[in-house]
């Protein structure tokens, strides 16, 4: 199985952990979620902890239909398996536990603190360093595919992205090593989840705001055909963004996208 220069898969495969997981390397595919979702459609299905780690992707899945840009030997692509036992209403809260347990890693090789931004997207020095996908899949055994992307050893961007887009070498000036950033994802991905089964919520939802600077800003929502401007103030217990207006009242949305002012 084929290894890029700085991903060693077998040190990948010999973490400690009380998750059976199957990993699986690719120096190249469309998207890691796409990859997940194929293997999903075939029988049998395979099991929660599935990961699927990729060099580049040629197709990689953002939020409303974007791409995710994915050059190789730069990036952490990479999407796992799960198969939570929550309702429909409360599956929002599994892009915030993925949100928690990447900013947690990507932490852990930075000194200036990444922000999350609700609901999806990390920041650093106020340009997206790290999204996450949540996406549902609904047949057979129900199961939800967590894919998540970090820039790490980008120098460049597209133009279109180049302004708005960073990446850990941009910011830090250092090479950081995939394996090790990986670690700390995957282990911390295992923590939270096992607390969200634990269901501590509240405390997902606790440590989810200590790493966001959101709350008190005055921003604009857009969901679908609907835009809405008020103060972020708090995420209720499903992990909903609650926003208040001028005149007081309080709206809670599961979703959108969200700009400041």
């Amino acid at each position: 199985m084929p290894n890029s220069r700085d991903i060693d898969l077998s040190a990948l495969q010999n973490m400690p952990s009380k998750t059976k997981r199957q990993w699986r390397f690719l120096a190249e595919t469309d998207s890691t979620n796409a990859e997940i979702s194929r293997r999903l459609a075939k029988h049998p299905p395979p099991e929660e902890g599935l990961i699927i780690l990729a060099d580049s992707q040629t197709d990689g899945k953002g939020r409303l239909g974007r791409t995710w840009h994915s050059a190789p030997g730069t990036g952490v692509y990479i999407s796992t398996l799960i198969r939570p036992n929550l309702t429909p209403e409360q599956l929002p809260i599994l892009t915030l536990m993925a949100g928690l347990a990447t900013v947690i890693a990507v932490n852990e090789f930075t000194t200036n603190h990444t922000q999350l931004k609700w609901p999806n997207d990390l920041l650093l020095n106020g340009k997206k360093i790290a999204g996450v996908l949540c996406e549902y899949y609904p047949k057979n055994i129900p199961a939800v595919i967590i894919g998540i992307g970090i820039n790490v050893n980008q120098t460049q961007f597209p133009a279109d992205i180049k302004e708005i887009a960073t990446s850990l070498k941009l910011e830090t000036g250092e090479e950081i090593n995939r394996t090790a950033l990986i670690k700390q994802l995957i282990t911390q991905l295992d923590f939270q989840y096992s607390e969200l089964k634990k269901h501590k919520v509240g405390t997902l939802i606790k440590n989810w705001t200590s790493h966001t600077d959101l709350f008190g800003k005055t921003i604009t929502l857009k969901k679908s055909i609907q835009s809405i401007t008020g103060k972020a103030i708090r995420l209720d217990n499903l992990g909903r963004l609650v926003i208040v207006n001028e005149s007081g009242e309080e709206t809670a949305f599961d979703s959108g996208e969200v700009r400041l002012g």
